[in-house]
């Protein structure tokens, strides 16, 4: 049971992360790169979507908040070296992984 509770908390903010930063960078392409307006509709409808899955959590607004900036920081460097091709520095990934197990404690602790 508690391993079942664990993948989908992580599913649910790795999914929370992909859909912020997704919808993001459609609505960052549209203004800062003069794509189409539908840039800016899709990331924003999308941008919902990362609004209504932190809800699924089953943990107050402070706590869940607090465990997905560290999976964000984690996400987002995966993201930038995913699609915009920029390798990590190890100060980044240090970093990175400092934040996410910060976040762990703080989702995960026994209480």
């Amino acid at each position: 049971m508690a391993s079942t509770l664990l993948i989908t908390t992580l599913a649910l903010f790795f999914v929370a992360a992909l859909f912020e930063i997704g919808g993001g960078y459609l609505v960052w392409r549209w203004l800062k790169e003069k794509r189409t307006w539908l840039y800016g509709l899709v990331g924003g409808l999308i941008l919902f979507g990362y609004g209504v899955i932190p809800t699924l959590q089953p943990a107050h607004f402070g706590r869940v908040y607090a465990t997905y900036g560290g999976i964000f920081i984690i996400s987002s460097i995966i993201w930038g070296f995913i699609v915009d091709k920029k390798n990590p520095d190890r100060y980044e990934l240090i970093g990175a992984l400092v934040a996410l197990l910060g976040a762990l404690i703080i989702f995960y602790a026994p209480r």
